[in-house]
């Protein structure tokens, strides 16, 4: 009996107080006598939901930002490196006429744009030059661990093929220059004698022109050959034959990375590159015209 009395006096004693607060605030809502358990915790994950959402938006932004940049700063090497080796022949012919002046202005001459050729000066390289369309100068050396891989990618994907120039005389879609960094004469012969690829001479001195031409050879070369070097081997270098400008420096990787589609992918370049430099022809000449 004790503990019911009690019970109902807790009872009244909690109903004066709701009529209380009810009385002072004029609100006819009842002070609740508990809180719900998922009442608080469904709010909170709504919140956390919500700010999680913000940084997944941010993040998304910011991933493909960074993916834009370095698409872009591809691109732009793949242009740079395009006309890289044009570079020293363009200053050259600022004196020797491929550009005029009309009115203190400075034109590309478009009948001359193709004229200057940077690597007629390597007699070795003319054969490739004139019947392919493009040349992939190989720079590496049988001793060398990394080009293997390398020199076995090209034996698997142009070895058998049909697009490989040789000695035939019969012109080709892709011709395999050897830049050898070999120790002897030995070494360069077995590594080149079953391959069909077109070797720069071993004791030719355009061996060490070219390596210096394209800052390219193997480190233990460079006390001798006194250079900055830009590349090492094993390095692939296409060259596009009629601009003889560089369609891309990263062409052993390309081979490594996608065999026999490697090819088609510079050719790609090159037709893209090949119309980038008609475009800026027709451009100065339209200029000109205007002028």
């Amino acid at each position: 009996d004790g503990s019911e009395g009690r019970r109902g006096a807790l009872v009244s004693l909690l109903a004066i107080m709701q009529r209380r607060i009810r009385n002072t605030s004029g609100s006819t809502t009842a002070l609740p006598l508990r809180v719900k358990n998922d009442e608080y915790p469904r709010k909170t994950r709504t919140a956390r939901r919500r700010r999680f959402s913000k940084r997944a938006v941010i993040i998304a932004i910011i991933i493909s930002s960074i993916l834009t940049l370095v698409g872009f700063i591809v691109v732009w090497e793949s242009v740079v490196s395009f006309f890289g080796s044009s570079t020293s022949s363009l200053t050259n012919s600022l004196q020797t006429g491929a550009t005029h002046n009309d009115g203190g202005s400075r034109h590309l001459d478009r009948s001359k744009f193709y004229e200057q050729r940077p690597l007629d000066r390597f007699s070795e390289l003319q054969y490739a030059l004139e019947h392919s369309k493009l040349v992939l100068l190989y720079f590496a050396a049988s001793w060398c661990p990394m080009s293997t891989p390398i020199s076995d990618a090209l034996d698997e994907a142009f070895g058998k093929g049909d697009v490989l120039l040789t000695r035939n005389g019969q012109k080709k879609t892709l011709s395999i220059v050897y830049v050898s960094s070999d120790k002897t004469l030995e070494e360069y012969t077995e590594y080149t004698r079953k391959r069909h690829w077109l070797p720069i001479p071993f004791e030719s001195p355009e061996k060490n022109q070219l390596k210096r031409h394209f800052a390219t050879c193997a480190h233990r070369e460079l006390e001798e050959l006194q250079f900055d070097r830009k590349h090492e081997i094993p390095t692939g270098i296409v060259i596009e034959s009629r601009t003889q400008g560089i369609i891309t420096t990263n062409g052993a990787d390309d081979v490594e990375e996608m065999g026999s589609g490697a090819l088609e992918h510079w050719l790609k370049m090159q037709g893209w590159a090949s119309q980038m430099a008609n475009s800026i022809a027709h451009d100065n000449d339209g200029s000109s015209e205007k002028e």
